[in-house]
């Protein structure tokens, strides 16, 4: 019945497992089935067998791979780390070198960095009066003359932080302002402070002197010309060159008898006066000299201390510049030593240039400019100068 049972599964029609494998070896199966488990049994154990020997050949094979992998991995880790270490330290040495420079009082300048500065100090009287001279000068003239005046601002101003400018002097830049506002507005007044804050990363001004540079004076030249209307030359198309081993009036302040070479940081960091050739026929009147004589626009022989003097021969009663410029307009250009380095680039507009400077002139300049029918005057002086006493009344003799 057991038998029967297993047989009939699933019924006499059944499909059954035991059915299927029943019928499927029949007689024969039933005989030979020990001698079947015994082969599946070799068969497992040679399959066991050969996965052993896989196993340890694979892991024999790329175990140190996998671990050298591993310990790639580990140092490229620590490579990473060390790496971002090294920036990071390399990071800390670039914002140290940005470090910005203390600024202090040295012998009789202010020291920032490898530059000298010259306080600016205003005088409110002097400025006023500064203004008042402006506007006289101005009544004095045909009104069919153009008169501009420009204020060249500090190396203060566009060289030194706020928290510097503040601590040697007063705002410049609201000084100027100030004396803007109070000259007639038939006057044009230049502004040049935005200009030259905005180039203030260039050589504008001399480290060791006071005065701009020669790219200082283009910049400044440029508004001149927007003022007056003027085409302004392109500076890449002049011929230039250069003086070096200039030590200017700021350094010559730090020598003293307990330091007879002046400071070591501004020795160490002389200047360079770069200039611009433009062309004219040029007569000098040097100081001394009862008679004028050719000379050429630029003193290319100055040296040391002297060297800003190659500007037309430096401060001088007067540089007379003919030009071969196709026009009638002739400019008087009323200065002081800034205006030296500003007047060789307006021989470039204009027929005629008489660079006059009143501390030297003894005569009268206003009745030249009449006479020689000049149709413009620029009064050009540092805003330091023009806070004086001294240079309002030396623009007073002009009246």
């Amino acid at each position: 019945m057991r038998r029967r049972n297993s047989y009939s599964y699933k019924g006499s029609y059944g499909k059954g497992y035991r059915r299927s494998s029943y019928s499927s070896y029949g007689s024969y199966g039933r005989r030979n089935s020990s001698g079947l488990k015994i082969i599946i049994i070799i068969l497992i154990c040679l399959l066991l067998a050969g996965g052993g020997v896989f196993a340890a050949a694979y892991f024999g094979l790329f175990g140190d791979s996998f671990r050298i992998g591993k310990e790639t991995e580990k140092n490229s880790s620590s490579q990473k780390t060390e790496s971002s270490q090294q920036s990071s330290k390399d990071e800390a040495s670039k914002q140290e070198k940005k470090k910005e420079p203390e600024g202090k009082w040295i012998e009789n300048v202010y020291l920032y960095g490898t530059s000298a500065f010259e306080p600016f100090n205003e005088y409110e009287a002097a400025s006023k009066e500064y203004a008042k001279t402006i506007n006289s000068i101005r009544k004095e003239l045909d009104e069919k003359i153009n008169v501009y005046t420009m204020l060249a601002p500090s190396h203060s101003l566009s060289g030194l932080p706020d928290k510097y400018k503040n601590q040697i002097g007063s705002d410049e830049k609201k000084s100027i302002e100030k004396t803007y506002a109070a000259i007639d507005k038939k006057v044009r007044c230049i502004n040049v402070c935005d200009t030259l804050q905005k180039h203030s990363g260039e050589y504008t001004y001399f480290r060791t002197d006071t005065n701009w540079t020669a790219l200082g004076a283009y910049y400044a030249y440029e508004q001149f010309c927007k003022s007056a209307e003027t085409e302004c030359i392109d500076l890449k198309k002049l011929e230039s060159g250069k003086i070096e081993g200039f030590k200017g009036s700021l350094f010559a302040a730090t020598v003293t008898d307990e330091k007879p070479d002046g400071n070591e940081v501004l020795a160490q960091n002389p200047d360079s006066v770069v200039y611009y050739k433009t062309n004219g026929y040029c007569r000098l009147l040097e100081n001394g000299e009862s008679e004028d004589r050719e000379v050429t626009m630029i003193a290319e022989f100055a040296s040391g201390s002297n060297a800003y003097s190659a500007f037309i021969w430096g401060n001088n009663p007067y540089m007379k510049i003919e030009t071969e410029v196709d026009t009638d307009r002739k400019l008087c250009i009323i200065k002081d030593s800034f205006g030296c380095a500003f007047a060789p680039f307006t021989a470039s507009a204009f027929k005629e240039v008489f660079v006059v400077d009143p501390a030297y002139y003894e005569g009268n300049i206003l009745d030249y400019i009449k006479e020689n029918n000049y149709t413009d005057v620029l009064i050009l002086n540092s805003s330091s100068t023009a806070n004086t006493a001294e240079r309002v009344n030396e623009l007073k003799t002009i009246l």
